[in-house]
C-alpha cells in the first residue's frame, strides 16, 4: 500500500497496574490541532481528543492491560500504532511526515521485520501501477503472475511472523489486523495457535468469524448444482451430461476481463488432453455479458475443452448455486455429482490416477 507515512508500532507484554504516558512531538502541526487517540485491541474505543500545544501533547493511556492504541493528527495526515507498556511512548512526527515511535527490542523486532517487506511491497506496488496502465492482455498475463507471486510471499512472511509471535502482542496484532486476507490454509494455522492464548481472545475470535464466513461458501462435499447453459455453438450442454461420460468434471467459472482467469486457460490448455485421457472433463462456464468478448477470449487463449455461458453474467443462477465470490471460481467434481474439492490447480489434477 502506498503511503507518505511511516507507520511504527511500539510492542510489549504487560500486566494491569499501571497508565501508560504517551508523548508525542510534531513541527508540522498548530497549536489547537487534535489529536485522536483510540483503543483498536482488543474492541474499539474512543479513549482521548487533546490538542497540540507548543508542538507537544502528552497523553495518560488507561491502565487496560494488554491493548493497542491508534494515534492519529490531520493536516498533515499522520498516524501511529502502539501497544501498551510500562515505560513512556515517545512519538516523533519529522518535517517530512515520516513517524518514530521509540521504544524496547520488541519494537524494534516489527520495526525490522516491516522494514524487510518494504522492497518487495514497492515492486508490488509498481508492477499494480503498470498493471493498472496498461490496455496489452498480453503485458497484463505477465503482470497478473508477477503480482500474485509477490503477493504469496508477502502473505507468506506475514503468516510466519504472525505464527512465530503467537505468544505476545506483536503476532496477535499482526493476525487481528491481516484477518481479511488469511486464506483457509493460514486460518488453519493460525486458530490453534491463538487458542493456547487466552489473553488474545479478541484475535481468536475474529480469525474463527472468518473461517466462518469462509464455510458459508464452501461447496466441498456438496452436491454440484444442476446446471443447462448454452455453449460456443449454441448448443445447450448439461451437468449430468457432461457427468456420464468422464470419472470427473472440473467446472471454471471464468471471464474474458478476468487476468487470472486467462492465464489460468493458457496453463491448462496444453494439459488438456492428457486429461481428458485420464478422464477429467472441463467445462468453462463465462459470465461475460458481451458474447463477443467471450468468443475473441476464447479464440486468443486456445481453449479446448466445452465453453458455456452464463446469461446473466455475475447475477447468473450458477453463480448464485455454486457461491462465487470471485474469479477464477473452480469446482472438481466426480461421477457421482459431488463436488469433491475447490479452488483446483493443474498440480492437484495431474496427481490424480
Amino acid at each position: 500500500m502506498k503511503t507518505s507515512l511511516y507507520t511504527a508500532a511500539f510492542l510489549l507484554s504487560v500486566s494491569s497496574g499501571f497508565a501508560q504516558q504517551l508523548r508525542i512531538s510534531t513541527p508540522l502541526h498548530t497549536d489547537g490541532s487534535k489529536v485522536t487517540v483510540y483503543r483498536e485491541w482488543p474492541t474499539r474505543q474512543l479513549i482521548d481528543t487533546p490538542l497540540v500545544n507548543d508542538g507537544r501533547i502528552s497523553i495518560r493511556l488507561p491502565d487496560s492491560g494488554r491493548a493497542v492504541y491508534s494515534v492519529q493528527l490531520r493536516k498533515p495526515w499522520a498516524s501511529a500504532t502502539v501497544f501498551s507498556s510500562r515505560q513512556p511512548i515517545d512519538i516523533v512526527i519529522g518535517k517530512d511526515t515520516q513517524v518514530a515511535v521509540r521504544g524496547d527490542a520488541v519494537l524494534q523486532k516489527l520495526v525490522s521485520f516491516e522494514k524487510s517487506l518494504k522492497p518487495l511491497e514497492a515492486e508490488w506496488n509498481r508492477a499494480g501501477t503498470e498493471y493498472g496502465n496498461t490496455q496489452d492482455m498480453e503485458k497484463k498475463l505477465v503482470l497478473s503472475e508477477k503480482i500474485n507471486r509477490m503477493a504469496d510471499e508477502v502473505q507468506q512472511k506475514r503468516l510466519n511472523f504472525s505464527l512465530q509471535n503467537a505468544g505476545n502482542l506483536a503476532g496477535a496484532w499482526s493476525a487481528w489486523q491481516y484477518a481479511f486476507a488469511w486464506n483457509g490454509a493460514s486460518l488453519t494455522r493460525l486458530i490453534p495457535s491463538f487458542r493456547q492464548q487466552p489473553w488474545a481472545a479478541a484475535t481468536l475470535a475474529k480469525l474463527q468469524d472468518k473461517q466462518a464466513e469462509a464455510a458459508l461458501v464452501n461447496m466441498t462435499g456438496k452436491p454440484a448444482p444442476a446446471f443447462a447453459l448454452r455453449s460456443l455453438d449454441g448448443n445447450v450442454v448439461r451437468l449430468d451430461s457432461l457427468l456420464a461420460g468422464n470419472r470427473y468434471v472440473l467446472l471454471d467459472v471464468w471471464a474474458s476481463w478476468c487476468t487470472p482467469c486467462r492465464a489460468g486457460n493458457r496453463k491448462l490448455a496444453p494439459h488438456y488432453a492428457a486429461l481428458k485421457k485420464k478422464g477429467i472433463e472441463i467445462v468453462s462456464v463465462s459470465v461475460d455479458e458481451k458474447d463477443d468478448l467471450w468468443r475473441k477470449a476464447v479464440a486468443a487463449d486456445k481453449i479446448p475443452w466445452p465453453q458455456l455461458v452464463a446469461p446473466e453474467g455475475m447475477k447468473s443462477g450458477i453463480v448464485a448455486d455454486y457461491k462465487v465470490q470471485s474469479l477464477p471460481a473452480t469446482f472438481l467434481i466426480d461421477k457421482s455429482g459431488k463436488i469433491i474439492r475447490q479452488h483446483v490447480e493443474l498440480p492437484e489434477l495431474e496427481k490424480i490416477d
